[in-house]
């Protein structure tokens, strides 16, 4: 190197370690970089960012206009056209579930980037997003409306999607062997799951009938499942809580089935969870007409952790910790008060630590996380919380809550998660709204429906997809 060479590299050293001292005068000049947009008439998601790779776009009758800004020593490349310099636009025949490609390469030192964009169906449905600050799942999914199955990343770009053909895609998700599930849900609360490839082919259905329980899977560490069934009781004389003295009740019988559907384990709601403990519900079931069966318990949520699983059940607002093995209630949070009841030692005024609570999850440390509804209670604004819970003592506390102002109520649906990094995925119910947030609660991102909502938002856990296998499923569905 010469003299004049190794004085250059002094020069930005120094002007770099002034930079880094806080002198702005010695900053160096972020260089010029390249850019793309679309046409007016179509719409990129989400819109250009440099360290953004992969987007979706919803093209115009078959067409995707792009307009690419160029750059001093950049060339782009469409779809392997040939390299051009500057500013030019271009028009791409890109039909529903195509991949266009574009390239920026710099002249002398070869290195680039290469963006991915790929259209969107006609009637994927509307949403907006919002990134806020770095950080959040790096994939999440999500059941939306005219059936579809959709895995966004932490940018905002819906990255795969699959459509179901019963149009319903109920507690969709990645199971940690890397294949997607959802609940087709043929009746308003069941219907069987179908577990598919990345590349949308069926594998296996998972209950056989219509009396599988739409609101969760779990895949077992043995390959096997747990997934829950209705089940009936007749002649039941619901006279002591303001019902009729022969009526029939709906339980839940949480099963653990096998790939071939072979039931091998059973937790039965009749068994362990009395007709008391739905408390103030009882007051909303018995205020209209007589149902078909009184749903007295309406599990929606489980999580498992080695021989204990934590079930929700709604209408008793409260999770049960129960034994696998031996069908014991280990402890009870929230609803009415029985021998296995926990103390919740800073919990709300009101006596409920839980109102229609939906989803559970339980961490490495043993905390637990709840998407607590407050459905029907002062103050009624949901949350996602965490609790400690102290089994000797006896005692659950809250040890973290997050809450959305632009969210005041949700009878129904939403998910609380807290990621390995500490960070949350919440969806807020039936409010259409979707975030993540850092470990003290501030948003990371936002993404708000444009019509209804999803049932819950499910972070596909680490390590299980990666960007080149959800775009190899993608390019073989749309070949």
């Amino acid at each position: 190197m010469s003299i004049s060479g190794r004085r250059f590299l002094a020069v930005a050293a120094i002007a770099v370690a002034a930079t880094a001292a806080g002198n702005p005068t010695q900053a160096l000049a972020e260089p010029a970089r390249p850019s793309f947009s679309v046409g007016s008439e179509d719409s990129l998601l989400p819109g250009f960012r440099w360290d953004t790779r992969t987007y979706a776009a919803r093209c115009n009758d078959g067409d995707l206009s792009i307009e690419v800004g160029g750059a001093p020593g950049w060339r782009t490349r469409i779809n392997g056209e040939a390299p051009r310099p500057g500013n030019y636009g271009m028009d791409v025949k890109s039909a529903e579930g195509s991949l266009t490609t574009i390239s920026f390469d710099r002249h002398r030192s070869g290195s680039g980037r290469i963006y991915r964009i790929r259209c969107l169906p006609d009637d994927f449905p509307g949403f907006t997003f919002e990134r806020i600050r770095k950080g959040g799942p790096k994939y999440f999914v999500m059941g939306l409306r005219q059936g579809y199955a959709v895995i966004f990343s932490r940018s905002g770009a819906p990255v795969w999607w699959k459509k179901s053909v019963t149009n319903v895609t109920a507690d969709a998700k990645v199971l940690p062997d890397g294949t997607v599930s959802w609940n087709t849900a043929a009746e308003i609360f069941s219907g069987s799951f179908e577990i598919r490839s990345l590349r949308g082919r069926l594998l296996r259905r998972i209950g056989t009938d219509a009396s599988t329980d739409v609101h969760d899977i779990d895949l077992l560490p043995n390959g096997n499942y747990l997934v829950a069934k209705s089940t009936y009781r007749r002649g039941i004389d619901f006279s002591a809580f303001g019902g009729p003295v022969d009526a029939s009740s709906l339980d839940v019988d949480v099963q653990v089935v096998t790939p071939a559907n072979e039931v091998v384990g059973h937790w039965k709601s009749a068994d362990h969870i009395a007709f008391s403990e739905a408390g103030r519900w009882w007051a909303e079931l018995t205020s209209g007409a007589e149902p078909l069966a009184y749903d007295v318990s309406h599990w929606n949520a489980a999580a498992v952790d080695g021989k204990f699983m934590y079930l929700s059940f709604r209408n008793a607002d409260a999770i049960y910790k129960v034994n696998r093995k031996t069908g014991r209630v280990v402890w009870k949070l929230g609803g009415t008060t029985t021998p296995r009841s926990l103390e919740l030692v800073n919990g709300p005024a009101d006596g409920y630590p839980l109102g229609g609570q939906h989803d559970v999850h339980v961490l490495p440390d043993k905390t637990i996380t709840v998407f607590n509804n407050r459905t029907d209670l002062a103050g009624s604004q949901p949350r996602a919380q965490r609790f400690r819970i102290d089994e000797d003592a006896g005692t659950a506390k809250i040890i973290g809550t997050i809450r959305n102002e632009r969210v005041g109520e949700t009878f129904c649906c939403g998910s609380a998660q807290m990621l390995p990094s500490k960070e949350w995925l919440v969806s807020w119910g039936n409010s259409g709204l979707t975030g993540a947030y850092d470990e003290a609660g501030r948003p990371l991102f936002r993404l708000d429906l444009d019509i209804l909502w999803s049932y819950r938002a499910n972070a596909v856990p680490d390590g299980v997809v990666s960007a080149l296998r959800l775009r190899k499923a993608m390019n073989f569905m749309n070949r």
